[in-house]
């Protein structure tokens, strides 16, 4: 990386380039859901499951994928309690059902996604994260999610895989707001420039954490997604951190 210097004093002497200081990173921290972590086979699949399970209606996944995806989009507020989880899955079946699930099915929906078997773990996570704790990378991870989230990583087996883990219903910052990443820089015991953030929304990962100081990288899966600080996948990640020419930590079992 090459940074050029205020102009010479000198009159008549050039301007030469010097080696700019490489940043130094010393945490990364992960978004969860969206991220690395996604239900499986999907979310309107999971609903559609319980729900037949009770009515013995068919219901299309793609079309229930869809009414939650307007229902999630119509709450951005969203503070991931019981209650709000109630009022989404009622606004899924609005017209649907003669009950609203809130009387009938909801405990039970909302109990599966306790459960590990509805979730899929991207398979590069382990691994890189593996690679980045050899290096001495202190690892994190900042999630708006309630409190199944933490016994769902347990069941996992990934949450010993975090130094930090941040969940938003146990603290009562959600992102977009720089409480919640500055929360998780006070846990990590580092300064917020020496932490980058890895997540898939361009507002509440990506520019979320840039305001409380961070860097920040955004993973998306989209074809848009090719701006500087944008990756397709984790498995993209480390070759990024290159380019960006980072400074990491001394190394704790060698190169």
């Amino acid at each position: 990386m090459i940074a050029w210097p205020s102009p010479s004093t000198t009159p008549g002497e050039p301007d030469r380039p010097v080696a700019a200081r490489k940043p130094l990173l010393r945490a990364i921290t992960f978004d969860a859901g969206g991220t690395w972590l996604h239900p499986w086979p999907s979310v309107g699949a999971i609903y559609a499951e319980v729900a037949t399970a009770w009515t013995g209606r068919h219901f299309s996944a793609r079309d229930l994928t869809r009414r939650f995806q307007e229902a999630w989009r119509a709450r951005p507020d969203f503070d991931h309690s019981r209650a709000r989880w109630m009022e989404v899955v009622d606004a899924v079946f609005a017209g649907l059902l003669p009950v609203p699930p809130s009387r009938t099915f909801f405990g039970e929906l909302y109990e599966r996604f306790r459960h590990p078997d509805v979730w899929r773990v991207d398979p590069a996570l382990q691994p890189l994260l593996m690679r980045l704790r050899r290096r001495g990378v202190k690892l994190g991870l900042i999630s708006n999610w309630d409190l199944r989230l933490r016994p769902l990583l347990r069941a996992l087996r990934l949450e010993s895989g975090f130094d930090v883990i941040v969940v938003s219903a146990e603290i009562g910052f959600t992102k977009p707001s720089p409480s919640i990443f500055l929360h998780a820089a006070d846990a990590l015991g580092l300064p917020p420039d020496q932490i980058l953030h890895v997540g898939d929304e361009p507002v509440a990962d990506v520019e979320a954490a840039r305001r409380a100081g961070f860097q920040a990288v955004l993973l998306g899966r989209r074809p848009q997604s090719s701006a500087p600080h944008a990756i397709r996948s984790l498995r993209q990640l480390e070759p990024w951190l290159r380019r960006a020419g980072f400074q990491w930590p001394a190394s704790r079992s060698g190169p």
